[in-house]
């Protein structure tokens, strides 16, 4: 990263972590009255190839930066049958990961304030009336601040009862033109041949170039090549393409936690603050994250430039909450194959409001006009054990 190295010990903010969150708050803060505090982002410095989707229906601050955008959605189900959707007011963005950060480090650049450090982590603590966080190249003291995105978020791989959203991509390039760019391809479930929620996920960038990502939601991981291999049978399948017609030009993969943050919710308040997947706002449903990262750290520092509060750092909705579980809970029973719950939704309602209810931006009236689409007895099913578990504890 293009930036000065640490010239202090002491500094208004620590970010622990320079990914997407970190940055991002970062970025906020230089847009903001605050952009004169002295903020420190340490990071190990390694950084995967990554793509950063949304959608939006107002211009956003990144939107210039998109590959591509679409006004259009292919929702494929296990039938097999296709469906075509307008988005109406909303438009769907791919971000180059290594676009975006570049982006950033040269905003961030323009700040002599901002100072980074490429080091491991080795502890975040309190310090007398600040904090500290301990690293390979010494310790350092945020006086007001520790924005931490660097902590693991409480869910482990090797266990199966634990769900998670795992997948790999490939952004292939063809020798000849073989993609309609007119469209993405949210869900593809023609893949799917079992109760686990798997599909195929496709983002047309041009007639010769597209991502492929190979997408599972379940509580069992899999090996690299076993994505490799469904994602070029699906190029074989629906696109007659063999190894010898296309280059491979990245691979992504990750692994995405997939529950509600069991953690107490943090107030603003408090020296040592948690964001990103750490501080749970990945929407542990969709593993959505870049929109509400970007909206979540806008907030913060809204609420950071007002002063001391006992604001949340993110607004607690019970009623989002409990819906989020029923569906995980769903999707972990397997009562019914996960396509059959997408295809509900995406058959039975209209795309605007589908795609505002995956924002959380829907009202409860809303909400339960789309629970009424799905399959009745799985939900009521996964509602009553989520009530039940929530009285036991």
């Amino acid at each position: 990263m293009q930036l000065p190295g640490p010239a202090y010990r002491e500094y208004d903010f620590i970010l622990a972590g320079g990914g997407m969150a970190g940055l991002s708050f970062a970025y906020y803060v230089g847009q903001s009255s605050l952009s004169n505090k002295r903020i420190l982002i340490i990071d190990r410095g390694v950084r995967h190839e990554q793509t950063f989707c949304y959608w939006s229906d107002e211009p956003s601050e990144f939107d210039a930066l998109a590959e591509k955008s679409w006004d259009s959605l292919y929702f494929h189900s296990a039938r097999p049958s296709s469906l075509k959707i307008d988005i109406e007011h909303y438009s769907y963005r791919k971000i180059n990961g290594n676009a975006w950060f570049s982006h950033i480090e040269t905003e961030l650049s323009k700040h002599p304030n901002i100072h980074y450090l490429q080091a491991e982590i080795e502890s975040i603590s309190y310090q007398g009336l600040g904090s500290c966080v301990s690293t390979s190249e010494g310790s350092f003291y945020a006086s007001e601040k520790i924005i931490d995105s660097f902590s693991p978020f409480p869910c482990d791989n090797a266990k199966p009862q634990h769900l998670k959203q795992h997948f790999l991509g490939w952004v292939v390039e063809c020798n000849f033109n073989n993609f309609e760019t007119d469209a993405a391809h949210l869900f593809d479930f023609r893949v799917a041949f079992g109760k686990e929620c798997e599909f195929m996920y496709v983002l047309p960038t041009s007639p010769r170039k597209a991502l492929f990502e190979y997408t599972f939601f379940s509580g069992t991981l899999r090996e690299p090549d076993y994505y490799r291999d469904k994602i070029k049978s699906y190029l074989f399948a629906y696109y007659g393409l063999t190894e010898d017609d296309y280059l491979l030009k990245e691979e992504e993969s990750g692994v995405i936690p997939m529950r509600n943050n069991p953690n107490k919710p943090a107030n603003l308040y408090e020296k040592h603050l948690k964001i990103g997947t750490s501080g749970g706002f990945v929407k542990s449903t969709t593993g959505y994250s870049f929109y509400r990262t970007q909206k979540f750290c806008k907030d913060l520092v809204a609420m950071l430039e007002k002063g001391p509060s006992a604001s949340l750092v993110i607004p607690v909705n019970p009623w989002k909450i409990w819906l989020d579980e029923v569906f995980l809970q769903v999707l972990i029973d397997q009562k019914i194959a996960g396509s059959k719950v997408f295809e509900s939704l995406f058959y039975k309602n209209k795309p605007g409001l589908l795609l505002k209810f995956l924002q959380e931006e829907t009202s409860w009236k809303e909400d339960l006009r789309l629970m009424w689409s799905v399959p009745t007895f799985p939900f009521v099913r996964a509602a009553l054990k989520t009530i039940y578990r929530s009285k036991i504890k």
